[in-house]
């Protein structure tokens, strides 16, 4: 078989094809990776500055719900393929952002009772957040 038959124009294609694909998919589960530490650290912000009374209840209740609404969205938008829930990176990142989406809603809860304490514990349950820089 030469060089220049169909068979290995045809392996050459698709493995170029994949490796295209694979590098895509590595940005596109980097760019959900980036969402959902910034997600779990406008959680953190918005849960410290209720807790620290610089924002009212009604404020961090709202907030926190819109943030909800963003993992989610950030979540539908990674799971658009089952092949991204199949990888091992975009299984663990939902998984990581439907623990974010529990905390949020114990974190709200928690606002809408004016209970500190457990808005505390909750806080350190905050399953995904930016890796410190060296």
């Amino acid at each position: 078989m030469s060089l220049r038959s169909p068979t290995y124009a045809s392996l050459a294609c698709a493995l170029a094809l994949c490796v295209s694909s694979c590098g895509r998919q590595d940005a596109q589960f980097q760019d959900h990776q980036r969402s959902f530490e910034s997600l779990g650290s406008t959680t953190s912000a918005i849960t410290d500055a209720w807790l620290a009374g610089n924002v009212s209840g009604t404020y961090a209740g709202t907030a926190l719900e819109q943030t909800f609404l963003l993992v989610e969205q950030e979540r539908t938008s990674l799971a658009a393929t089952p092949q991204a829930l199949h990888d091992r990176r975009g299984a663990y990142l939902s998984q990581a952002a439907e623990r974010l989406s529990r905390v949020i809603a114990d974190l709200s809860a928690d606002v809408r009772n004016a209970d500190g304490a457990a808005a505390r514990l909750h806080l350190a349950q905050i399953p995904i957040a930016p890796r410190s820089q060296p």
